[in-house]
């Protein structure tokens, strides 16, 4: 405890430091910490994300925010959609709706949406250069919005997708057909590898947790952005070629039983033994099973984790995510108060604490380092293997991936739900004609055959591409 007050001690000194260099020089008069100002943080964490969170504000309050007249009251919506819906409620001041909170988490383009009804403050007016210096570059441009002129969206914990394996059934279905690990480093060598198992065990191996995710950076691997962005001039930039070859190594293995979804999260279906693998995010890490139910009796599994595939011959991408804080604009001793906690909450060693807990990562640059990272853990009593050994995948991820997430525009928030849902449901719809077909006396090859033949893909892709251009008409 003694430590972290004297970590406290120094972040305020340095504030002060900062600050007196900055342009607002006056902003900490603003603050007595005789008649503290509440600072509310609007977030969806739960469980221990949640807890972790929660405790880190109580420190804050106890420290630095007694110190100055901050006391930061935390709400959490628990689930990110909730609270997006909860924040444009407030920003369009529906009937019923709160207030706008002082600070709330957003994804991009939740953020811009927002952003169009209510203004949020641009952060660089709180924050040095040599402060946004510290983070690491791509997790600070996701949030610039005015063509990188403003940020509006600070990052404050950062994470991507790995490939997660149940260690325990891959040693035995490798043992028995010489199945590499390095087969599954891209997307062919992985739908190869899933149809392999479904000959060997009967069972789907793998799923995809975030199908959105998935289209928007197959498309980046095989070189075309999914949406072009000009100003307000938006361009959905799809190709044939490269549509086809995302149909092939998604709808065909699904069709084919070769990969397989059933819950909202494949973690989920890992579990109950339907997936021997699946792609998620790493702040999920937790959530990989330690055994799989088989019927009334439970397997003990260990786990495998691997960097995101790829496409062979393409540019190796993952996703960013991660939602960071946005600051509503109000007044400015409550928009400096925002800042001071952010500031607060970005630093070593509590940003590091918060994102090892919940196997994000922290944001700032030299925190990124493997060394550092595996200490802190040890540190922490990090035990979960997935999170331990996900973390470290990802650290070397960041070596050789570049992390993408989709710039905001007017309609993305909309477009986004579209591109999650639409091929997969593409999936389950044709899942069910399939066994109509194969039940009225069809042979299934064939009907598989058809189903996923390229006049059927000319289907889809033109159906696709109208709805996401009605969107963008509007």
């Amino acid at each position: 405890m003694k430590k972290r007050i004297l970590l406290s001690m120094l972040f305020l000194i340095n504030l002060l430091i900062l600050t007196s260099c900055s342009l607002q020089p006056e902003n900490e008069k603003l603050l007595d910490p005789e008649n503290p100002i509440t600072v509310s943080v609007w977030n969806y964490y739960n469980g221990s994300v949640k807890d972790k969170f929660d405790l880190l504000v109580t420190e804050f309050n106890d420290t630095v925010g007694a110190d100055m007249g901050i006391v930061v009251e935390a709400q959490s919506y628990g689930d990110v959609n909730k609270l997006a819906d909860a924040v444009f409620d407030s920003a369009n001041k529906e009937i019923g709706a709160m207030p706008m909170p002082d600070i709330f988490a957003a994804y991009p383009d939740n953020a811009f949406r927002i952003n169009k009804v209510s203004e949020l403050i641009n952060l660089k007016e709180y924050f040095s250069e040599d402060e946004l210096g510290e983070i690491r570059e791509e997790f600070l441009t996701e949030g610039m919005f005015d063509g990188q002129q403003s940020l509006k969206i600070l990052p404050i914990a950062k994470s991507t997708e790995n490939l997660y394996i149940n260690k325990t059934y891959w040693d035995e279905f490798s043992a028995k057909t010489g199945a590499s690990l390095e087969d599954l480093a891209t997307w062919e060598g992985l739908a190869k590898t899933a149809e392999e198992y479904y000959k060997y065990s009967g069972n789907a191996f793998f799923g995809i947790d975030g199908n959105a995710n998935y289209m928007l950076v197959s498309a980046m691997q095989l070189g075309e952005e999914l949406f072009v962005v000009n100003g307000d001039n938006i361009r959905l930039n799809f190709s044939q070629e490269t549509a086809y070859r995302i149909w092939v190594n998604y709808y065909v293995p699904y069709i084919n039983g070769h990969f397989a979804k059933s819950g909202r999260f494949s973690s989920d279906d890992a579990r109950t033994g339907l997936v021997a693998a699946y792609v998620g995010s790493t702040a999920g890490a937790s959530y990989f099973p330690s055994e799989v139910a088989i019927g009334d009796d439970y397997v003990t599994v260990d786990v495998i984790t691997l960097p995101y595939p790829y496409f062979n011959g393409s540019n190796a991408y993952a996703v960013q995510q991660g939602a960071g804080m946005c600051v509503s604009k109000s007044d400015v001793a409550h928009e400096y108060a925002a800042s001071v906690f952010l500031k607060w909450f970005i630093d070593f060693p509590q940003n590091t604490e918060f994102a090892l807990s919940t196997a994000y990562l922290p944001v700032k640059s030299q925190a990124l380092d493997s060394d550092s990272i595996i200490a802190e853990m040890d540190n922490e009593n990090i035990s979960n293997s997935a999170v331990k050994k996900s973390i470290v995948t990802t650290i070397d991820m960041l070596k050789t991936h570049s992390l993408y997430g989709i710039r905001p525009f007017e309609g993305s928030y909309e477009i986004r739900g579209i591109i999650e849902t639409n091929l997969f449901d593409r999936v389950k719809s044709d899942l069910e004609i399939l066994n109509q077909r194969v039940e009225s006396g069809e042979n299934r090859l064939d009907v598989i055959n058809d189903l996923s033949s390229r006049e059927q893909f000319y289907k889809w892709y033109q159906e696709f591409t109208v709805e996401i251009q009605s969107v963008l008409k509007k």
